[in-house]
């Protein structure tokens, strides 16, 4: 069989074959090495000339470590939570290593699922494989593989939701537990707005709008900008603040630079004010509780918070128990009957049947008159 000598040439940022088989161009893309793309062509050329040849890209032979890095450069770079998804894709790497990509089966991923729920909450697991499937998904687009071997895998069912939230006096409590005024700062504008700690961190000047009164978030979780409403007490907070010299953002660290995430303040705080089982994330809870418990529209509520959808706004806007039962209580008012007028006895069964005799015996009169 007659074999070219092929090529090595860069493609974008992935170093790709190219090499002739019995007169038919084969090319394969391998990754961001180039040493193992000379590797593989070399390779490739001894398997052709043994006669030995095959479509290597629907045989699934490529290293998973080799795919991963080239899926990082095209399908990861882009996205908003690049930093974490990355992080994903290196945990199958580790996973799988080298391994071809047509010899990892869904049994063992339906094994690392089952032991994986055993020390980890639904949501977590799903959020891994579900990232295993994406890459999956682009070996069968790029014509690597012929079938996913994750079709057919059933995620967990999720029941994340969280039902802790703060009442008001715990709001003051947890503000006068913050020593760091920066901190202090932070966790007021949270309680008062429902923002998020990475939305106010990533505040500049220039997002406030006092004129308006609103916060603008230019960099929200659904990558949509959003206008979040500022009350007296967080107008009052910003204009007060001291805006460091050379920075544009209005939390900044010692450079000038996005403040951190103050992780160890924030559960000293906790400590201090006698708090516990309380995520900063339900700061974010509160507010919505809240606004629903004060009366507040949900549509409205949707739109401060920013998700997309009605049902995620619900869960933000759980309501306590002693808010269910002062509804409950209020719709007994809404059905009872006003006090200046007297409320009309049920009628029984005899007084029902002596109405009904009456009516008869007044017709019965009435026919024999007309008769007469």
């Amino acid at each position: 069989m007659q074999v070219s000598r092929g090529t090595v040439y860069l493609r974008g940022k992935t170093w790709t074959i190219g090499y002739t088989v019995g007169g038919r161009r084969v090319r394969e893309a391998i990754g961001t090495n180039r040493q193992m793309a000379e590797a593989m062509l070399k390779k490739r050329i001894v398997e052709a000339i043994e006669d030995r040849h095959f479509n290597v890209q629907k045989e699934g032979r490529i290293p998973f470590a080799a795919f991963a890095a080239t899926y990082v450069e095209r399908c990861i770079s882009v996205l908003k939570s690049a930093k974490t998804e990355r992080n994903r894709v290196n945990f199958w790497v580790r996973e799988f290593g080298n391994r071809p990509i047509g010899q990892v089966t869904r049994g063992e991923i339906e094994d690392w699922q089952a032991r994986k729920r055993q020390r980890c909450k639904p949501a977590t697991v799903n959020r891994i494989l579900c990232r295993l499937r994406h890459m999956f998904n682009r070996m069968v687009d790029w014509n690597l593989l012929d079938q996913s071997p994750m079709k057919g895998i059933k995620f967990l069912p999720e029941n994340n939701a969280r039902l802790r939230h703060l009442l008001l006096e715990e709001c003051q409590l947890l503000i006068d537990s913050c020593k760091a005024p920066h901190l202090r700062a932070i966790v007021t504008i949270a309680l008062h707005t429902g923002m998020r700690s990475g939305e106010i961190r990533n505040l500049q000047w220039r997002d406030l709008d006092f004129d308006t009164g609103f916060l603008i978030v230019r960099d929200s979780k659904n990558g949509e900008t959003r206008h979040v409403p500022m009350d007296s007490t967080v107008v009052a907070l910003l204009r007060d603040w001291t805006r460091t010299e050379g920075s544009d953002f209005v939390f900044s660290n010692a450079a000038g630079g996005r403040i951190g995430w103050l992780q160890h303040g924030f559960r000293k705080a906790l400590g201090r004010a006698g708090l516990t089982d309380l995520h900063f994330h339900d700061l974010r809870h509160t507010f919505a509780s809240q606004w629903m418990m004060a009366g507040g529209d949900l549509y409205v509520l949707r739109s401060i918070l920013g998700p997309k959808s009605v049902a995620m706004t619900q869960r933000y806007a759980h309501l306590s128990p002693a808010y269910k039962r002062a509804m409950v209580d209020r719709m007994e008012q809404i059905w009872a009957k006003p006090a200046n007028r007297p409320a009309e006895l049920p009628i029984t069964v005899p007084e029902n049947r002596r109405r009904l005799l009456q009516r008869h015996n007044h017709t019965t009169k009435t026919t024999v008159a007309v008769n007469a």
